[in-house]
């Protein structure tokens, strides 16, 4: 009796003609992909209308939301359709003939193609091509927000203007940025508002508001802006489950699927996709501010036109590789409605380490992200301007390892190298950086483990200026600065310099010093020695493991094998303290450079040191990928929930 009154009281309800929406598969957290193609939008703003024998009944008028009312008509084997009002109720169908229009209202079908009907709603308004070439939906806005009423943004109001003419309005005026539209209460003209700015959003006291931002004049291109999303994705995660997490964890290694197997010096598809979604979570969460407003973190929000994110949106969502065109966005669009972009882009840096580690060290990070992971992160999307400029420097040295990682993001030196292991994924590209190579060997750079560190060991490390070719009259015009930069200098390196492995300061500086007693500070800029180890120290300095660990070579050069030197033969005795031993380690560790200084490192005897603030902790993550796993994880989680003290752990989803 109920139910019937509330359907024929939605008669009264016939006010408002919202702008009806494309149809699109819906698919929620818990949902297989078999599942995603059952439930299409049909109608929004409409519901069914009919009688018992085209079949209604109540599924449960207590639904909690839309997607509880989906999956109710999922399980049901009586329903077809299903119509959700907010303020009603959710009713299933198993015919729908007819709609009647019902404002905050949804109809859902398991067909994908609408159903005839004998009062078919008004056609939407569509904006004419160059509208939609020139204007992206502004995610973050909900149907119950609108930009804040600031009277100094606002160039023009008007009235009685379809939504296509009030974003051709905006293309037109040269200082509009931002249009919102709501529709009248009768009709398919409402009205519209050409801003110049709309940082803050407010509620708007009526559904359906339409906020929309011009393409190519966005003052500050966050991520949010870029992504895409089938239905209003929310901004701050709500509830998310164990079985939440662990859903968006296999969407994300999904995506490597259609990635090829091939890794040489010149194509690695696994390391570059998965280099450039890590290298996202990282400047999204550095510029997080401890020492000043507490500003940043990761919040989803870091300026794509700041040159230190070059080639980010390729791997976020423009596509990566033109054979499949992979992006973070595939993913995204299957959760954007209940999780945060801020909250998605950790969970989906969690998922592609854990995919890529191996071992034990797998397993330490499926335990630690899960165990650690907190939701609740809200994503920004304007106001992050503070964020340029704010990254490591790379041409700073430690000093900028010190300032972003110690000091704004509260780690210790410890944590702050056990965190830049992430650098073990990828490379780096004169494109998007100025800078050029692989940390580590192209085979190793889509594993996700500890060759970073061993490779600052077990080779020889020299300076490389000018790796971007910036000459002093394109320096002058502003167009760039010299990037230097260390490369593998052992020997045989002419042989294996197709690879080009490669560190930047900030790298070295973990572990070496200087050669003289100047700011301590390794900087190939400046410091022009070769920086490498003793394999022979083992009593202050043992590398014997990682040695071991990796082909037992050292320098390039196999231990144990004999070679000839000025007309005898030698063996290369790793670890063997002798002078003859610690003369040929330096003829094979600097070998491209011969007669230069060391660079300063207690791994080449205590009255060599100091080196650089972290190398014990390097040297400890070298020899050991589960000890350096077990480090990463409070690292990380530091991190990822520095700016966010109310997160919340999985399953507690209590308001």
């Amino acid at each position: 009796m109920l139910l019937s009154f509330m359907l024929n009281s939605m008669i009264f309800l016939m006010f408002l003609l919202p702008s009806a929406m494309g149809i699109h598969s819906r698919r929620g957290l818990l949902e297989t992909a078999e599942e995603a193609e059952a439930m299409n939008l049909l109608r929004t703003g409409f519901v069914c209308h009919g009688s018992p024998p085209n079949g209604w009944g109540d599924l449960d008028p207590e639904a909690p939301n839309l997607d509880a009312c989906l999956d109710l008509c999922l399980a049901s084997s009586t329903c077809d359709f299903v119509t959700y009002n907010e303020d009603l109720t959710c009713t299933s169908w198993l015919e729908c003939a007819d709609f009647r229009e019902v404002e905050f209202s949804y109809t859902y079908g398991k067909s994908t193609t609408p159903p005839a009907t004998t009062t078919q709603p008004p056609a939407a308004t569509t904006a004419p091509s160059t509208a939609s070439a020139n204007f992206r939906m502004i995610a973050p806005f909900s149907t119950t927000t609108t930009c804040e009423n600031d009277p100094s943004a606002v160039l023009q109001g008007i009235t009685n203007i379809t939504e296509a003419d009030c974003m051709t309005r905006c293309i037109d005026t040269e200082d509009c940025v931002f249009a919102d539209f709501e529709p009248h209460l009768v009709g398919d003209t409402g009205y519209c508002r050409l801003l110049t700015r709309c940082n803050e959003t407010t509620a708007c006291g009526g559904p359906l508001v339409t906020v929309l931002k011009k393409v190519g004049q966005m003052s500050f291109n966050s991520p949010q802006w870029m992504m895409t999303c089938p239905r209003a994705p929310t901004m701050k995660t709500s509830c998310m489950t164990h079985e939440d997490y662990n859903h968006i964890v296999q969407e994300i290694k999904h995506l490597f699927v259609g990635l090829s197997d091939v890794c040489n010096s010149a194509d690695c598809e696994i390391a570059d996709f998965s280099g450039c979604l890590l290298r996202m979570a990282g400047h999204d969460f550095m510029d997080f501010n401890g020492t000043g407003d507490g500003r940043g973190g990761a919040d989803g929000c870091t300026d794509m036109d700041d040159e230190d994110n070059g080639g980010l949106a390729e791997c976020l969502y423009k596509g990566e590789f033109d054979h499949n065109k992979v992006s973070l966005n595939d993913a995204y669009q299957l959760f954007c409605h209940k999780v945060s972009l801020a909250d998605f882009i950790v969970i989906a840096a969690e998922a592609v380490m854990e995919h890529l580690a191996h071992g034990e060290a797998k397993q330490v990070f499926h335990d630690g992200f899960r165990h650690n992971f907190k939701f609740g992160r809200e994503t920004a999307f304007e106001g992050c301007q503070f964020s340029v400029g704010v990254l490591p420097n790379p041409a700073d040295s430690c000093n900028a390892v010190e300032r972003v990682y110690v000091e704004n993001m509260g780690l210790t030196w410890s944590e702050s190298a056990a965190l830049m292991g992430v650098h073990t994924l990828g490379r780096a590209d004169l494109r998007h950086s100025g800078y050029h190579g692989w940390w580590t060997a192209p085979e190793l750079s889509r594993r996700f483990g500890n060759s970073y560190y061993s490779n600052m060991f077990l080779g020889g490390w020299c300076r490389e200026l000018n790796v971007n070719n910036c000459t002093a009259e394109l320096e002058a015009a502003g167009h760039c600065h010299p990037k230097h930069q260390w490369v593998r200098c052992d020997v045989f390196h002419d042989e294996l310099d197709q690879e080009h492995e490669f560190m930047l300061n900030t790298d070295l500086c973990l572990v070496y010093s200087d050669q003289t007693d100047g700011d301590g500070q390794l900087k190939a800029s400046e410091d022009e020695c070769c920086a490498w180890v003793h394999s022979t120290k083992a009593e202050t300095f043992n590398i014997t493991t990682m040695i071991q660990n990796h082909g037992n070579t050292f320098c390039n050069r196999e231990c144990g094998s004999k070679y000839e030197v000025d007309g005898r033969m030698v063996t290369y005795e790793c670890g063997k303290d002798s002078f003859g031993q610690l003369v040929r380690e330096l003829d094979a560790c600097c070998a491209a450079s011969p007669g230069i200084p060391d660079c300063r490192t207690t791994g080449l005897g205590p009255n060599k040191g100091p080196g650089g603030p972290a190398e014990e902790a390097v040297r400890m993550f070298a020899n050991d990928e589960v000890f350096w796993a077990n480090a990463f994880v409070p690292a990380w989680r530091k991190a990822t929930h520095n700016g966010f003290p109310h997160l919340k752990s999985l399953g507690n989803c209590e308001a």
